[in-house]
């Protein structure tokens, strides 16, 4: 997205959370740390791009009333956490699918995360809301390493 390149992660997260709110009127509290660095585009991406999934998982299924995103810088990781007040669900059980489509958006989140070194932790019980944990390594800038 266009806002990602121009304004950066913060900007990009929080226009997320400001539509998603307008168009669910589900609550969006969104924290973001000044990261020290600016991430690589893939991992930018990568944060981007795990939010909306987690808000459109929060749409499908939490029946939640509020969500919180934070955006924190850990030591060398960036750290994002979206959680929800919703139904929750067991990470555990295999989502049951409908008419062949679904099932995919945590395992993709995960994946996604991986592909740049990154980790994703689900953190989630019914009837105790939901909590998406990504963790991804602050890469060394180009010229430290050149």
């Amino acid at each position: 997205p266009s806002i990602l390149d121009q304004l950066g992660l913060g900007a990009a997260l929080g226009e997320a959370g400001t539509e998603f709110q307008e168009q669910t009127g589900v609550s969006v509290k969104l924290a973001c740390t000044q990261l020290t660095t600016r991430l690589s585009v893939d991992a930018e991406l990568t944060l981007y791009r795990i939010l909306q999934e987690a808000l459109k998982n929060v749409e499908k299924h939490a029946r939640a009333r509020h969500v919180t995103v934070s955006l924190t810088q850990p030591g060398a990781f960036v750290q994002l956490v979206i959680k929800d007040d919703g139904v929750g669900f067991d990470p555990d059980q295999r989502p049951a699918r409908r008419k062949g489509k679904g099932g995919l958006g945590l395992l993709g989140m995960r994946e996604r995360a991986t592909y740049v070194g990154g980790t994703l932790k689900i953190i989630s019980a019914r009837r105790a809301g939901a909590k998406i944990e990504v963790r991804i390594p602050l890469q060394p800038s180009a010229t430290a390493t050149n």
